[in-house]
């Protein structure tokens, strides 16, 4: 269970003296894992997904989430639990914050308040409750704890799916024109944190076949969602495309490109592992292209590239290409992970003649 101590300013300001994050980010995630327990500990029955989640089933998480996300079983009467875990410490109030949605999904939002300790302020974390059977291949269940929070070590257990699940939902989460979180919306910053968080991701997946399996179910639940008549083909093509945009750095679809230098620069105060700008998120897109590309042409092995240099002569003869092949230079394993997706792409028939 957590200690008190973690709901104070003292603690937060070591925190912040530790990884040199944002403090209001900082507290928000705190609070948010602060609101995690109570609905675990009213007996809730949930699974618990989304970005904040990395920070219990990864090993070194590398950025910051300040909400919960959870599933639960269509028809749950969740409104008992969720005011016994608006009464329990540190929060004061839980209100429901109605929203109107054109999607045919069913989903509830509601907000805890606390006070910070920081201000004396009034803030709150979002909680998002989604009701849909369990699209997820495997659940495993993990201790509700962190490196960011001290405990008695009697840790809740939570659900969370398999790392390898979350990736393949998270890879439809980073499709701005399709199944993700559209541009163009004011929700630049979520599109960017989709990115980081499937590169994250990448990084840990040992089972790909699990990634596909959780990729295909997801997009199909998200695209009948919006009612949009297009395929899982589609949506990895919006993400590759996406990810051109990005290593393109303003000169392959600008106006895209706009929104997403908004977000690069938006998500630096959530990541605590490494500095965040336009040339990172170029390494980033590399590898969320490959695996896209990967899944689109039906591959059934995910080959990591260990020798870079044999792709750093590899030049294709494809419009548009030397508006994205700077990074041969300034990082030759993330020119190595476009190339290969492109020659993969080629193969089936895709972008053989232009990028653009």
């Amino acid at each position: 269970m957590f200690l008190k101590e973690n709901f104070t300013a003292e603690h937060i300001s070591r925190l912040r003296a530790e990884t040199k994050s944002d403090p209001s980010i900082l507290e928000r995630t705190v609070f948010a894992f602060g609101l995690l327990e109570p609905i675990a500990k009213v007996g809730l029955p949930f699974i618990f997904k989304g970005g904040t989640s990395l920070l219990v089933m990864l090993n070194s998480p590398k950025r910051l989430s300040t909400d919960i996300d959870i599933i639960v079983n269509p028809n749950t009467d969740i409104d008992a639990y969720i005011e016994k875990a608006g009464k329990i410490f540190p929060f004061i109030s839980v209100e429901e914050n109605i929203r109107e949605s054109s999607r045919n999904i069913e989903k509830r939002h509601f907000r805890f308040h606390f006070l910070s300790p920081r201000t004396g302020k009034d803030i709150n974390v979002l909680l998002d409750v989604l009701f849909e059977n369990n699209p997820y291949e495997d659940i495993v269940k993990y201790p509700i704890k962190n490196k960011f929070l001290l405990s008695d070590d009697n840790n809740l257990i939570v659900n969370v799916p398999n790392k390898n699940c979350i990736l393949g939902d998270k890879l439809t989460a980073f499709a701005p024109h399709t199944t993700g979180i559209l541009l163009g919306d004011g929700k630049e910053l979520e599109v960017i944190k989709q990115l980081f968080d499937c590169w994250t991701l990448i990084q840990e997946m040992d089972d790909y076949n699990l990634v596909v399996k959780s990729y295909n179910r997801v997009s199909q639940i998200e695209l009948e969602y919006r009612n949009l008549s297009i395929s899982s083909s589609d949506c990895l093509k919006d993400t590759i495309d996406s990810c051109i945009c990005i290593m393109g750095r303003g000169s392959v679809n600008s106006n895209d490109y706009e929104s997403f230098s908004l977000g690069i620069n938006a998500i630096k105060g959530h990541v605590f592992s490494e500095r965040i700008n336009g040339e990172n998120a170029c390494i980033y897109a590399s590898e969320v292209m490959y695996l896209a590309a990967c899944i689109l042409t039906g591959k059934t092995v995910f080959r990591r590239i260990t020798n870079p240099d044999e792709y750093r002569d590899v030049c294709l003869k494809i419009s548009g290409m030397k508006k994205i092949s700077s990074i041969r230079n300034t990082n030759p394993l993330s020119y190595a992970y476009m190339i290969k997706a492109l020659q993969m792409l080629n193969d089936v028939g895709l972008y053989n003649e232009s990028i653009l």
